[in-house]
């Protein structure tokens, strides 16, 4: 997307801009009030962005037009007060409201995605959109948005996610919830009409032949409890097979105490590094000099009645594997019923077999609902996984980026917003707006211009300034930025020296008064291109 020209006015006078480029732009004057904050919320305000001027600019008495290109495209915007005009080639559209433009601009111009709201998919407002690429000079905070309407803070989040393609549509919170009433709600179902099938109580044996519903849950049953068995089978094996090694470790390291006891009786042991005879035996918490033969008797006599623990340990649990091994033999058995039980049961099995259908289909159902659940369940959170990646890349680059213009600086970043009590000094504020910008412009790769009013805001210094143009100049972006010069700046032509930049100089204009007459003949003509409209 591309600013191609910015327009407003009335009848009277206005003001027209047509010397934007697609590169970085910087619409600059000499002093204050000379309209760079007006041409930068009527073009933003044609596009449907809330009204944000000052009470002193009486803004619904103007009209207000923008030229946008997107793919190739040409798009024409024409507000006053909420009714928009938007025109394209061969066709004009007529809104009443910047909401019903929304969804013409999701499905025609740009993509304006979807986020959860009240329990439902919702398109966010083009004011949350914009605030992906737009900083306006009034009312900002890094802490908030600068726009309040109906969205807030965690709204623009799950905007950024849903531009990085990480949606909740495919498995919301509505729609697990939806899967967990239903569940219930067939729980419920299902317990009652199995209180009509009583050859399930009467006879449990029989039933298992002739009941699907009871056959079912049986066969759940014998794989729980054969599961459990087996884990149980697996952990206690696990524990002898270390209780073995143990075992194992400590008649070698009794071989290694008789076999220095040899040595010593031999000759001296030495180390080879230091000439030490001193000898030392260590178990997890205490050493134990080995040297002296008293204590070394006293450590085998010690290791000696802990490997007899160890064959006693061993030996209870091959009693407990033993154990499990039977029991797991008594539920692999079946024991079916006699042909005297099924022919008694007989008639009740028939008169009951319709239960037993509805009880068997309603069963299937609660277990497909669960496993839909599971996956659903699976996807958010392997979703929630992706989204926390996602935010933390985000904030290393911000960290990146904020290290690349500030050295020095103790900006830390835990979040796209501030927190509310955060307090900055000088600039702070607007190299976190800076950061930010950059930072989503690189992970969603939007098709957006940036645009930022007033974007030396706190006395940025000269070094930081150069560095976030050279960050602009490289984003093979459009850039608008307005700034106020001190008056050696403007003197030096600060902008006009710099091949990477369009300088568009705004000192001309009246002071407070960037609408003139010379200008009404060609906004006539901008107005006129939307057939029908009458200034």
């Amino acid at each position: 997307m591309q600013i191609k020209k910015i327009a407003f006015g009335d009848s009277q006078e206005a003001f027209i801009e047509s010397r934007l480029t697609g590169g970085v732009n910087v619409i600059y004057s000499d002093d204050n009030n000379r309209g760079k904050t007006l041409v930068m919320q009527g073009l933003m305000f044609s596009l449907g962005y809330e009204s944000i001027f000052p009470s002193s600019f009486h803004y619904k008495d103007k009209y207000f037009y923008s030229e946008i290109e997107v793919n190739g495209e040409s798009y024409e915007f024409l507000r006053k007060k909420n009714t928009v005009a938007l025109k394209t080639d061969g066709a004009m559209q007529i809104f009443n409201s910047v909401g019903e433009l929304r969804y013409f601009l999701d499905k025609f111009v740009f993509r304006i995605p979807k986020v959860q709201k009240d329990n439902r998919a919702t398109l966010v407002d083009l004011s949350l959109l914009y605030e992906l690429f737009f900083i306006g000079q009034d009312s900002r905070n890094p802490s908030g948005l600068i726009s309040k309407g109906q969205f807030n803070k965690q709204d623009f989040k799950n905007m950024v996610h849903a531009l990085a393609g990480l949606s909740t549509s495919t498995a919301n919170l509505s729609d697990i919830q939806a899967t967990k009433n239903k569940i219930a709600e067939l729980k419920i179902k299902l317990k009652e009409t199995k209180k009509k099938i009583s050859i399930i109580k009467q006879n449990p044996n029989v039933a298992e032949v002739f009941s699907k519903t009871f056959d079912s849950n049986k066969v759940q049953e014998k794989i729980k409890s054969i599961s459990g068995i087996n884990e149980k089978l697996s952990k206690v094996r696990r524990s002898r097979q270390r209780e073995i090694n143990r075992k194992s470790k400590l008649e070698q390291l009794v071989s290694e105490l008789k076999s220095l006891n040899r040595d010593l009786s031999e000759g001296n042991v030495q180390c080879g590094d230091c000439g030490s005879d001193k000898i030392v035996y260590s178990n997890t918490d205490l050493t134990f000099e080995v040297s002296n033969i008293d204590v070394r008797n006293g450590i085998l006599n010690s290791i000696s009645e802990n490997i007899t623990q160890k064959v006693e340990l061993i030996n209870d649990l091959s009693r407990e594997i033993n154990f499990l091994q039977d029991h797991l033999n008594d539920e692999m058995e079946e024991t079916p019923p006699s042909f005297q039980q099924i022919i008694l049961y007989s008639e009740q099995v028939v008169s009951e077999k319709n239960h037993d259908d509805d009880s068997f289909s309603l069963s299937r159902e609660i277990e497909s609902l669960q496993a839909q659940l599971a996956s659903s369940i699976e996807i958010d959170d392997a979703l929630k996984t992706d989204k926390k990646t996602f935010d933390l890349n985000l904030l290393n680059d911000m960290s990146s980026i904020y290290k690349s213009i500030d050295p020095n600086g103790n900006l830390t970043f835990e979040d796209i917003f501030t927190k509310r009590d955060s307090t900055f000094s000088g600039s702070e504020g607007q190299e976190f707006y800076f950061c930010k910008l950059i930072a989503l412009s690189r992970s969603l790769n939007h098709d957006f211009p940036l645009i930022v009013d007033s974007f030396r805001d706190g006395e940025l210094s000269t070094n930081k300034e150069e560095s976030m143009l050279n960050i602009y100049s490289k984003l093979s972006r459009q850039v608008i930025l307005t700034s106020t010069l001190k008056d050696e700046e403007y003197n030096s032509d600060k902008y006009k020296n710099n091949s990477e930049i369009n300088a568009i100089d705004y000192s001309l204009h009246s002071d407070c008064k960037i609408l003139d007459k010379q200008s009404r003949e060609g906004f006539i003509d901008l107005i006129s291109n939307f057939n029908g409209i009458v200034l």
